[in-house]
């Protein structure tokens, strides 16, 4: 494989799936890890890849599913998902953890998804979200129910 065509490859897309990672988790060290992880499978392809008609749309589709393996991961060790949400989402088949995500960044404001994120999948306390934001704890819950009540409206849809 020529590896000066793979490194304008990268250099032309890297950005462009190190952002649409990010978007979707908003952790800077996962979101370069899993555009690596998305860079090396390329690489591993070869020719197969850089005779790909659509580079930049395997490279995003490898990084999603790579995304996916992530919250396989993080779930398996313990990390606690949305459940209301994914409970929905599990009776429609439309939608999965990534598909959450994406609606979630679509219906919420950044603040809210990260608020959410916080409380539901990081365990954080509410007292302790309440005090960062500055809010009483019984503030608190209620947007935090606002938040997801928004999400199910969302994904019901």
């Amino acid at each position: 494989m020529g590896t000066d065509e793979f490194g304008k490859m990268y250099q032309m897309y890297f950005d462009d799936v190190l952002r649409a990672v990010y978007h979707r988790i908003s952790d800077r060290q996962t979101a370069e890890d899993i555009t690596q992880d998305t860079f090396v499978a390329a690489f591993k392809l070869g020719e197969g890849f850089l005779a790909h008609p659509k580079p930049k749309l395997w490279l995003l589709r490898t990084a999603r599913n790579k995304l996916r393996e992530q919250y396989r991961r993080a779930r398996r060790w313990g990390m606690e998902p949305l459940e209301e949400c994914l409970e929905l989402a599990a009776q429609d088949c439309r939608y999965g953890e990534v598909e959450l995500d994406l609606a979630a960044v679509a219906t919420l404001s950044e603040e809210e998804w990260k608020m959410v994120k916080a409380y539901h999948v990081f365990g954080t306390t509410i007292a302790e979200i309440a005090r960062s934001e500055s809010v009483t704890e019984n503030n608190m819950r209620v947007r935090l129910f606002r938040f997801r009540k928004k999400l199910k409206e969302e994904i019901s849809r």
